[in-house]
């Protein structure tokens, strides 16, 4: 299995699993929904913009009973919020790709490790080898244990079904092992609340 590093694809599919985490929406995505995630990719969007422009609009259109259809629905929602943040950052020197907290940069790490989930047990040593390197400063690579954490989970039957129901929720054409290899990752990462170590480098 390839869970080679495909940057588009992660943030694609961390989109999807924000809006049905949060807000239990879900409907058909089709390839125009997946160029406009696309395209916030590009444009190298931080993804905690993302997050709180879903979440206005969701809101919003809750209390005037409308139904989310299509990521389009956040387009200029994305758009404005990243203007403000911007202009914001004007003449200071920002990468726009992280969103690392100001204060405690290893605290969501730490508690992780605090609380380690029974489940992963047997990748505990390599998780910590790799916060230690973080600690370090030294340079860190990812893909060996996240190929490990989805195989540990390959014959889990509620991981098949929510694999399946979000390939069916796929235009045809989007159907692709490789998305749903980074969807399958993403969904662990988030239900045992495995930190960004790439985040904290």
């Amino acid at each position: 299995m390839d869970i080679g590093k495909n940057d588009g694809y992660d943030f694609v599919t961390r989109a999807v699993l924000f809006l049905e985490n949060a807000y239990g929406v879900h409907f058909f995505i089709t390839p125009k929904d997946f160029d406009v995630l696309y395209r916030w990719y590009e444009k190298r969007i931080p993804f905690p913009i993302v997050k709180e422009s879903i979440a206005n609009v969701v809101e919003r259109w809750k209390e005037k009973n409308k139904t989310v259809y299509s990521f389009s629905n956040f387009s200029y929602e994305v758009k404005k919020n990243f203007t403000t943040f911007l202009q914001l950052n004007v003449g200071a020197t920002v990468d726009v790709t992280r969103d690392k907290p100001d204060t405690d940069e290893y605290g969501e790490a730490q508690h992780f490790f605090d609380h380690f989930p029974p489940g992963l047990n047997t990748l505990k040593q390599e998780f910590e080898d790799i916060f230690r390197r973080v600690k370090s400063k030294e340079e860190i690579d990812l893909a060996p244990v996240y190929r490990k954490l989805v195989e540990l989970f390959e014959d889990d039957e509620e991981l098949k079904i929510k694999v399946a129901v979000f390939s069916r929720s796929l235009a045809p054409e989007l159907q692709k092992p490789e998305i749903e290899n980074r969807y399958r990752l993403n969904y662990l990462l988030h239900k045992y609340r495995i930190p960004d170590f790439e985040m904290l480098t």
